[in-house]
């Protein structure tokens, strides 16, 4: 579960880029509050990638973020997408998405949302510790 407060600093990334890129995995990212108007949301860039995009770089924030210009170069001229959430509300994409927290002028709450990662058993990451039911 991830809260996500108003003036968060967002970072363009692909899961891939600190899960590894032959992961093999998907996140099923659920709004667990209304976001995407007075909340914080996500922006997401529509298009499959094979590969992952240049990190580190060009305003990156992290080692593993994209920086906005390498956004600007990758998305191939596609319109970066902000849809809003309401509550229950769910989006699914792979480990090669590439995505950020969506933050914009008038945003007064926090957000929160269920991020859950789904991998194959063959490509589960050696930092992170599965769940046994």
């Amino acid at each position: 579960m991830r809260r996500v407060p108003r003036d968060a600093q967002p970072g363009w990334h692909q899961d891939g880029a600190f899960l590894g890129r032959d992961v093999r995995s998907v996140n099923l990212w659920i709004a667990l509050s209304d976001c995407g108007v007075d909340a914080p949301g996500l922006d997401l860039v529509p298009r499959q990638f094979d590969r992952i995009v240049e990190t580190g770089t060009e305003g990156a924030r992290y080692s593993w973020s994209v920086g906005d210009g390498v956004v600007e170069r990758v998305r191939g001229g596609l319109e970066i997408r902000r849809p809003v959430f309401r509550a229950g509300d769910a989006v699914l994409f792979d480990h090669m998405n590439l995505h950020r927290t969506a933050i914009g002028e008038g945003m007064k709450k926090d957000r929160y949302a269920l991020e859950t990662w789904f991998f194959a058993p063959s490509h589960f990451p050696k930092a992170y510790h599965p769940l046994y039911l």
